[in-house]
C-alpha cells in the first residue's frame, strides 16, 4: 500500500484590497499572498478498505464542511476512483486565523492524490478553483504572488526576504461576517505595489481594508499592535480578514522579541516564521 507525506504551508496576505461586490455574491480583491514557514503535516495512504480522516489536535468540523474531505470526494468522483485512502493531518496552523490552513490542506491533499494515483496534473488547477479561491495559490509554485479576481488569478510577485512574528489571539473571525460587516457599496481601483521595493517600505504601507473594522470591533488588536511595534516591527498588519496579526522584522530572526511577546501575552499564540523560498 503506497503512502506519501507532504508539508502544507500557511500564508499571509501582505496586502488585501476589496474592490467591489460581484453579482455572484463574491468580492473582487487585489492581494499579495506570501507563503511562510508555518506548516501542517499531511500523510496519505492509498489502497484502504475504508475512508479515514484524522486531524491532530481534533477539530469539530462537520465532514461535509471540511475542505479536505470535499477535495478528496471531488477527486474520487472525477477519476472514478473506487479504493479509499487514509488521511492524517497534524495541525499547527490555527483555524479561522486568516492563514489559509484549510485551503492549504486541500491543495496539498490534491497534490498527494494526483501523485499517488499517478495522474497528470493538467487539471489540478480546475479542482482548486472549484473548491476555493486561495487553493489556487497553494497549488502554484509561487512563493509570493498577486491575487486578483476572487484571489484565483495569480501573477508572481518579488519574494522579499523577511521574518514575521504572528500573533493568533485565540479566537476565529468569520470571513463571511467580515465581508458583510465591511458593507462595501462602491467599487474602486486597486493601489498597485512596485516589485522593486518591499511592500512594507512603500508610501502607502500595508493596506488591508479590514484592518480598521477589526481594530474597531476587537479592542485587543491595538494592544497587540503596540506590542509588536515596541519590539521593533517595521510594519504591522492583519492577514486576510483575521484573526492573525503579524509584524515584520527584516534583518535577522527576532528571537528576543518572540520570547518577550510570549511573556507579555500569555493568552495568545505567537509564531516566529520566515517567508518561504
Amino acid at each position: 500500500m503506497k503512502s506519501i507525506y507532504f508539508l502544507s504551508p500557511a500564508k499571509i496576505n501582505l496586502v488585501l484590497q476589496v474592490l467591489k461586490k460581484r453579482d455572484d455574491g463574491y468580492h473582487e480583491i487585489w492581494t499579495i499572498f506570501q507563503k511562510i514557514t508555518l506548516f501542517d503535516e499531511i500523510e496519505v495512504k492509498r489502497g484502504r478498505r475504508n475512508f479515514f480522516l484524522k486531524m491532530e489536535p481534533e477539530f469539530k468540523i462537520p465532514l461535509e464542511k471540511n475542505l479536505v474531505f470535499k477535495a478528496y470526494q471531488k477527486f474520487r468522483e472525477s477519476f472514478n476512483i473506487r479504493e479509499n485512502c487514509n488521511i492524517w493531518i497534524k495541525k499547527r496552523i490555527p483555524l479561522g486565523g486568516g492563514l489559509g490552513g484549510g485551503s492549504s490542506n486541500a491543495a496539498t491533499l490534491l497534490k498527494a492524490l494526483f501523485s499517488l494515483f499517478e495522474i497528470e496534473t493538467d487539471s489540478i488547477y480546475d479542482f482548486g478553483k472549484a473548491l476555493g479561491a486561495d487553493i489556487s495559490f497553494f497549488l502554484s509554485s509561487y512563493f509570493s504572488a498577486i491575487g486578483e479576481g476572487i484571489g484565483e488569478r495569480l501573477t508572481p510577485f518579488s519574494n522579499f526576504s523577511a521574518w514575521y512574528l504572528l500573533i493568533y489571539p485565540g479566537f476565529e473571525i468569520s470571513t463571511k461576517w467580515a465581508y458583510e460587516k465591511l458593507g462595501l457599496t462602491n467599487s474602486k481601483n486597486p493601489v498597485y505595489y512596485s516589485e522593486k521595493i518591499p511592500p512594507w517600505e512603500q508610501t502607502f504601507g500595508l493596506i488591508n481594508d479590514f484592518k480598521r473594522l477589526i481594530w474597531r470591533e476587537f479592542r485587543e488588536y491595538e494592544i497587540l499592535e503596540k506590542g509588536l511595534k515596541d519590539e521593533g516591527a517595521k510594519a504591522v498588519s492583519l492577514s486576510g480578514t483575521g484573526s492573525t496579526v503579524f509584524g515584520i522584522f527584516e534583518d535577522k530572526p527576532p528571537f528576543q522579541a518572540y520570547l518577550k511577546l510570549q511573556e507579555r501575552f500569555p493568552q495568545v499564540q505567537v509564531f516566529l516564521v520566515k517567508n518561504l523560498e
